[in-house]
């Protein structure tokens, strides 16, 4: 996919909640300091509370058919991220101009699983099913939060595995910079469930201990959630931390979980960013990788960044502090570079003690203070579905 024209797409605003902390610095700042959210293989998030915003937004639901969102976690979360991406960009609100896009591959799952099992069971009769079950649609988390927000504007939702926030950012970049709309708010929310969890159990993905990116003794992933957005706009660069300059998918076509062993896809996704961004490999600064933890996933990508840059530019990956948030995970990511930019920080890979011979990248140095003018964030998902980001400090020109 190629969007049309020269029309650069800034990032004025960005949020986080995740289970380190409950704000975008805050994430960065463990990130940092190594200091991880995983506790027994997992990260949960601490919801937010006593937050007023989020407060207020929640309660708009008890006179609607929603109301069972209320005892769910990716609402709160989703609306905790969104309020410090519209407060640090300074949008008042959605216009109907604007789009919304949202990732996500759980929804509400925690509030309607338990109860959709019972019933599969036959321990649950048809006629004694609550409104549970209709939270069981994706697309409700989309639909609650045009309501709380009153957006009547073009909305979509993405739900491509572990890369689908990231695919969310590359396609409101295409939205805003053809002119579909004006501005866009974008970003994943994803929440822990025993779907997922038994079901990347049963794939044997998971680790009980901390993960270890890259590291020859790793042992899989910790899945975890979190909520992030970022804000997307076509006029105002003056306060942009900076500006999406390339985006691509791609897929393996390989097989239902595992990436291609050769990381065709993630070549393809990487080097079609960096096109559409106009740029070379070597104009990359830092990439912030997948890098799951898992075997393969870690083997795969890390064959496919040699590929397409050597092993000159720096990579890293934080998920040995906030976890694998699949569909969120992307855009998380996404603002621990923003934030990395804005500070001018390079962030190490926690849990690296000692590099895969295989994995012949240049990991990067944790803390390494250094100017990013261009980062690249990669993703992959199962079904081999891949995205690349390449972000650019504000001032650089095309």
């Amino acid at each position: 996919m190629t969007a049309a024209g020269p029309t650069p797409v800034w990032i004025t605003g960005y949020g986080a909640i995740s289970c380190v902390a409950a704000d975008a610095a805050g994430t960065w700042l463990a990130a940092y300091e190594g200091r991880s959210g995983i506790r027994e293989g997992l990260g949960a998030v601490a919801l937010p509370t006593e937050s007023p915003s989020v407060a207020a937004r929640l309660s708009r639901l008890k006179t609607t058919p929603f109301g069972a969102l209320r005892g769910g976690k990716a609402l709160p979360m989703a609306i905790s991220a969104i309020e410090e991406a519209l407060a640090a960009a300074g949008w008042e609100g959605l216009r109907d101009d604007d789009g919304l896009l949202l990732a996500t591959t759980t929804g509400q799952g925690p509030l309607w699983e338990d109860e959709l099992m019972r019933h599969l069971l036959g321990e649950l009769p048809a006629d004694r099913r609550s409104s549970a079950l209709a939270t069981q649609p994706l697309g409700v988390t989309l639909a609650v939060l045009r309501e709380l927000y009153g957006f009547r504007g073009r909305a979509t939702i993405l739900s491509t595995a572990c890369s689908a926030s990231t695919h969310a950012i590359a396609l409101g970049h295409r939205w805003v910079r053809s002119g579909q709309v004006r501005r866009c708010l974008v970003g994943g929310v994803e929440v822990l469930s025993r779907l997922t969890v038994e079901g990347f159990r049963s794939l044997k993905l998971l680790s009980a201990e901390r993960a270890r990116p890259f590291d020859a003794t790793r042992q899989g992933i910790n899945l975890s959630e979190s909520a992030a957005f970022i804000c997307l706009e076509r006029d105002r660069a003056g306060t942009a931390v900076a500006r999406v300059a390339g985006s691509a998918f791609s897929s393996d076509a390989y097989h239902m979980t595992a990436p291609h062993p050769e990381g065709r896809g993630s070549v393809a996704a990487m080097r079609g960013a960096l096109s559409h961004a106009g740029l070379e490999p070597a104009a990359v600064d830092w990439i912030h990788a997948h890098g799951t933890g898992s075997i393969h996933n870690d083997l795969s990508e890390g064959i496919a960044v040699v590929t397409v840059f050597g092993d000159k530019t720096p990579v890293s990956s934080t998920k040995a502090i906030h976890g694998h948030s699949l569909a969120a995970s992307g855009a998380l990511e996404s603002v621990l570079c923003l934030e990395s930019m804005r500070r001018g920080v390079v962030l190490g890979t926690p849990g690296l003690a000692t590099p895969d011979e295989k994995i012949a990248v240049r990991h990067a140095t944790h803390g390494a203070k250094m100017p990013l003018r261009c980062v690249l964030k990669n993703s992959l998902g199962f079904g081999g579905a891949n995205g690349a980001l390449v972000f650019v400090a504000d001032g650089e020109s095309r």
